[in-house]
């Protein structure tokens, strides 16, 4: 992955549970929205083109965000800026996968996450997660004290799920396509940014510049900062407002009605990542590169700077990874 502040698969079954929202006929701009049986709510995206990656020169990207110190060569996975055609209309998450969303799961099923068990058979398994050390302030990992159960610092069950990875992501969907009787899964890339930028081709659905973005996202202010640490050197006790992750929903939503896009967690995508990918990708409905050993992760997390956080940004990990800021959100095909 790249190295700096922390950058499905699915079964169709039987009987459907999801039920239509309440909408109202006055108000057209307003999304359609259903909610799960377990409660978890999504917003209908309609089918729809856009421009996918990035929309100004790397060298300009350089020089708007020059006391990060990036060479040009940092953002080449956002080239070619392209044209993609969703074709077809789909569910998303309203909100990030909560605690509580997944404490649901873990509960039916017996599921214990890669971080919560180990096991000689598995290579896919190991031991701990990442976590906040109250002691020296900082977050460390792996660690066996630390998994989605505890990551350090204090979770309500509103609160975005941490410390999973992408194969625990999976099982979830599968798990709630299979009560539901839909095809859920993670979103493709694509489908994640068309979702996040919901018509606009600013940085961020909420502009173009990253003093829009406390409105709309919980990430970290790099006012008048010189340097931008990675996620175990941050010294969390003297970073701002908002510590760690905020319950979902807390911010303004895109003109999608989706929250969180930008910030609280990253999100894992379905992709296989390919950093040459944009130059290749079909015209519509890109699935991603048909093989590789990292999976994406788009929108920047609580402790990301907005460089990371904008729209286009492109970040991966390895499956296997967890982390204090990665989380997910769940696509419901129609």
């Amino acid at each position: 992955m790249r190295y700096f502040p922390v950058r499905l698969l699915a079964a169709l079954c039987s009987s459907s549970a999801i039920l239509p929202a309440s909408a109202t006929d006055d108000d057209n701009t307003h999304p359609a929205e259903i909610t799960t049986s377990v409660g978890l709510k999504l917003v209908s995206i309609p089918a729809g083109g856009f421009m996918m990656g990035g929309g100004e020169a790397a060298e300009d990207l350089v020089k708007a965000f020059a006391a990060y110190h990036r060479p040009p060569e940092f953002f080449k996975d956002e080239y070619p800026q392209h044209r993609v055609t969703i074709t077809r209309a789909f569910y998303l998450g309203k909100y990030e996968v909560t605690v509580g969303e997944f404490k649901k799961f873990t509960d039916a099923t017996g599921y214990q996450t890669q971080g919560e068990t180990r096991n000689g058979a598995d290579t896919r398994k190991g031991a701990g997660g990442w976590g906040y050390n109250a002691v020296t302030g900082k977050m460390e990992g792996r660690n066996t004290n630390f998994n989605w159960r505890n990551p350090g610092f204090e979770q309500s069950d509103a609160q975005p799920v941490i410390n999973v990875t992408w194969f625990d992501a999976v099982e979830f969907c599968k798990w709630l396509g299979n009560k539901e009787g839909k095809t859920v899964r993670l979103p493709t890339e694509a489908e994640w940014e068309y979702a996040c930028r919901a018509g606009t081709v600013t940085r961020y659905h909420t502009g173009e510049d990253p003093a829009s973005l406390p409105a709309g996202a919980n990430v970290m202010d790099d006012t008048n900062r010189s340097e931008f640490p990675h996620v175990e050197e941050l010294d969390i006790p003297k970073q701002g407002l908002h510590q760690f992750t905020m319950p979902v929903g807390g911010f303004a939503p895109n003109k999608f009605g989706i929250h969180d896009m930008h910030g609280n967690v990253w999100e894992w995508c379905a992709d296989w990542y390919g950093e040459d990918y944009y130059a290749t990708s079909p015209p519509a409905d890109p699935p991603g590169p048909v093989r590789g050993t990292k999976r994406v992760r788009r929108g920047g997390g609580w402790n990301s700077f907005p460089l990371w956080a904008r729209a286009s940004f492109r970040n991966w990990n390895g499956p296997e990874s967890r982390c204090v800021n990665l989380g997910f959100r769940v696509l419901v095909e129609e």
